[in-house]
């Protein structure tokens, strides 16, 4: 072989031995197994001529990990002739299907497009490819919070909004103050609306007719509004006041609830309120995003 040839070759693969994979990328076709680490989100690419790969799959402790089959065709029962997503590294580590994951309540309507989804109990799994598929597979893994089954009895958590937060709704009335404590000392933050979206799917998850606290404040200076959860000004951006608010009504109404629109009230009112938490840059990352540029990883050779 002509050694001019070989050692470019050579140079590649000692490069993509130092580094897991880290940030928003698609595995590309000649890569068959390997360990990953998911910083956001991930696309393996598995084409009809790939079997018997291993891959590990890895995120930050105290985080999930989240999968699913981008093409619309394939779903995760379908596949399972072909692949196999474990709960853990072990060769003896469980098998995740959607019956065997935890199961937590979603607020009163359960949104069917989570469905397609299934979750790690920890930060490590292993995805193994065990027969060719019969066409082009492709696995996306995501970074996800670890909901909880509940923050107090009186709550309910869930994937409300998307497929890596997670948000509780706590139906024990307290005072703006004392819901964002409360909201803190379950290591989440309260409720800050960014998108119409996000507002229309907790609508869609706890209806429209409970009154919820969120973190929006002009306490500080009055007519400034602030997310107190993230320190960000509602303006410029996404805002939904009711007609005629916010009013200041007896120049004391500082915090902002909502019920199916937004409205200033006293600080001090009892409502029940929402808590959120999203993995730290969390983006939905669609396949047209993604650059296979970004690659490196470490290969490993299946058992």
């Amino acid at each position: 072989m002509n050694m001019a040839l070989m050692f470019p070759v050579v140079c590649i693969l000692t490069l993509s031995l130092l580094s897991p994979i880290q940030g928003n990328a698609i595995v590309p076709h000649e890569f068959c197994g390997g360990s990953l680490f998911i910083e956001n989100s991930v696309v393996i690419d598995v084409p009809p001529h790939h079997e018997n790969c291993v891959w590990e799959i890895q995120t930050d402790q105290d985080y999930v990990l989240v999968f699913d089959l981008v093409q619309q065709d394939w779903n995760f029962e379908q596949a399972k002739e072909f692949l196999a997503i474990h709960d853990g590294l072990g060769e003896d580590s469980p098998i995740l299907r959607r019956e065997n994951q935890k199961h937590h309540e979603v607020g009163l309507t359960a949104n069917p497009e989570f469905n397609r989804y299934i979750y790690s109990t920890g930060s490590v799994a292993q995805v193994r490819i065990k027969n060719a598929p019969t066409s082009l597979l492709k696995l996306r893994i995501q970074k996800a919070v670890d909901c909880p089954f509940s923050i107090g009895v009186e709550s309910q958590c869930g994937r409300v909004v998307d497929e890596f937060s997670c948000y509780c709704a706590t139906f024990t009335k307290r005072s703006q103050p004392s819901q964002t404590l409360f909201c803190n000392n379950n290591q989440m933050k309260l409720l800050s609306i960014e998108t119409y979206a996000e507002e229309q799917a907790i609508y869609a998850a706890w209806g429209t007719t409970i009154y919820f606290w969120t973190s929006g404040s002009d306490v500080y200076s009055e007519g400034t509004w602030i997310w107190e959860s993230t320190g960000a000004r509602l303006y410029p951006g996404y805002a939904n006041w009711a007609t005629f608010e916010p009013n200041n009504n007896e120049n004391s109404e500082d915090c902002l609830m909502i019920l199916n629109g937004w409205y200033d009230y006293a600080c001090s009112s009892t409502f029940d309120a929402i808590c959120e938490v999203h993995p730290p840059n969390s983006t939905v990352v669609t396949t047209t995003q993604l650059s296979p540029t970004t690659i490196t990883l470490t290969p490993t050779t299946a058992p």
